[in-house]
């Protein structure tokens, strides 16, 4: 009797032996396979970003030929050339309410195409010109290297947003892609060209590989085709619970939405969370338009009071832009948007002090000439880390249904101001002189500093309905 219960545990003993060791290798092979499947989706949305991202550097390269750029401050040149600076910043604010209108009509994929087509039709001034001064051609293609800016910086950013997972890459990448364009103005003016042509037929093979965004599908209720293309992005099958719970959450998203009725002005004016994300939008474009890059993108001027030799090719700004970038891609995958924002305006707030004061009239610096030149080289690196990050931070606000035509609006009243700002900065110079307006920069910097860590909304990992209850004037419920 002994012997057969003593067997029977032996048995019961291999047996249980043997089904922990399937259930661990089940369990191991599964966790193998979880780590392959997101590896494989990481590598799809790394590439997804880039290559959405390939406009952004084909506009850097194409700002080295222009009078003005994306910034009120310009690093190539300072003609005063108003015609075609006028040009490319009216068509900026006019193209973008009509891409994010067709954006929201007619599909994310319909915005990004005419960005890339716009482009690519711009290289026929651009070759046309080719060193020539032809003054028709040039408006024509400030008007064209305008109107593709507009849709670059609205519906491309929305787009990432909207299909990709790790958006602290994506959409900040878009700030790395346009300074790096902008180094291309070391080469050649022919080189600069057919890069471009380049990275033009190459955007347009890329769309190919690009699916609507499944944001915009969900607002069009086509929830099939929303679910099919979001299973693609994320290498998932259709049926995969994360798949469902992402349609749904976006379902809620613009179900809320569409309970306010019809988005109007008084719409937006009445829903406290809308109208208060729209006011972090205008102040913080208009922080950015009117901040001080008028002037210190222009290191000519900045530095004069050195009396030595200047920089023709404008390398110290345009190395320390990009290294700024880079920065901002490199803290954005860890730090949230809103303290990283908050450090750049307090950067940008001690150095523009610093300038004010090796820029008063009649000063000539003598001894320690490197501070200037170190307060510049920090100043634009700050700039570098900030300008872009209110693009990020306002795709990241808006629910889905509102996004595009906000956007829209605020990247319109941005040029407005940018236009009147470069039209009346050199009255304001000429009158209280160039180290007075640093001082002016700096406190609206300082503004800034405070604006941003009291008002902005924590982002990092946050979903709408996360960012609207920091927005909220009152509770909502859970």
């Amino acid at each position: 009797m002994t012997t057969h219960v003593d067997s029977t545990c032996k048995s019961i003993d291999r047996d249980s032996s043997e089904s922990v060791k399937m259930v661990y290798t089940i369990t191991q092979q599964n966790i193998l396979q979880k780590q392959k499947e997101t590896k494989r989706c990481l590598w799809k949305e790394l590439l997804i970003a880039v290559l959405v991202n390939l406009p952004f550097f084909t506009h850097g390269i194409e700002t080295t030929r222009l009078t003005s750029s994306i910034h009120s401050g310009h690093f190539v040149n300072s003609n005063g050339t108003t015609w075609t600076t006028t040009s490319v910043i009216a068509g900026a604010g006019i193209a973008a309410p009509i891409f994010c209108y067709i954006a929201d009509t007619y599909g994310r994929m319909s915005g990004v195409f005419l960005v890339s087509m716009i482009q690519g039709i711009s290289l026929i001034p651009h070759f046309l010109l080719n060193k020539r001064n032809i003054f028709y051609v040039e408006i024509i293609l400030h008007i064209l290297a305008g109107i593709s800016s507009g849709g670059l910086f609205t519906v491309l950013p929305i787009y990432l947003r909207e299909v990709t997972t790790i958006r602290g890459f994506a959409v900040p990448l878009l700030v790395v892609m346009t300074t790096g364009g902008y180094l291309m103005k070391m080469v050649a003016v022919e080189v600069r060209l057919y890069v471009m042509l380049a990275m033009v037929m190459v955007q347009f093979l890329s769309i190919l590989m690009m699916v609507e965004s499944p944001g915009y599908l969900v607002m069009m209720k086509k929830y099939e085709n929303a679910r099919k293309n979001l299973s693609k992005l994320v290498c998932v099958g259709e049926d995969d619970p994360y798949v469902s719970k992402e349609i749904s959450q976006l379902k809620d998203e613009s179900d809320k939405a569409k309970a306010k009725g019809r988005l109007t002005v008084c719409t937006v004016w009445r829903n406290k969370i809308w109208l208060d994300g729209t006011k972090v939008g205008i102040v913080l474009y208009t922080i950015t338009a009117i901040g001080g890059s008028i002037l210190f993108l222009d290191q000519q001027k900045t530095l004069m009071q050195l009396r030595v030799s200047s920089d023709p090719e404008n390398m110290l700004v345009l190395s320390t832009l990009f290294l700024g970038s880079v920065f901002c891609l490199i803290c954005t995958t860890f730090v949230d948007r809103k303290y990283l924002l908050t450090a750049a305006y307090v950067t940008m707030t001690m150095s523009t002090g610093v300038l004010a004061v090796y820029t008063q009239a009649d000063l000539t610096v003598t001894s320690l000439r490197w501070v200037p030149v170190s307060a510049l080289g920090v100043l634009v690196f700050a700039y570098g880390v900030a300008w872009g990050l209110p693009i990020v931070i306002m795709v990241e606000i808006f629910n889905l249904e509102i996004r595009a035509t906000l956007i829209g609006a605020i990247y319109l009243y941005s040029q407005v101001v940018k236009l009147i700002h470069v039209h009346t900065f050199q009255y304001v110079e000429d009158y209280v002189g160039v180290y007075t307006t640093f001082y002016i920069f700096a406190c609206i910097n300082l503004f800034g500093v405070v604006y941003t860590l009291f008002a902005v909304p924590k982002i990092k990992n946050k979903s709408v309905r996360q960012i609207e209850k920091q927005l909220k004037r009152q509770p909502l419920p859970a």
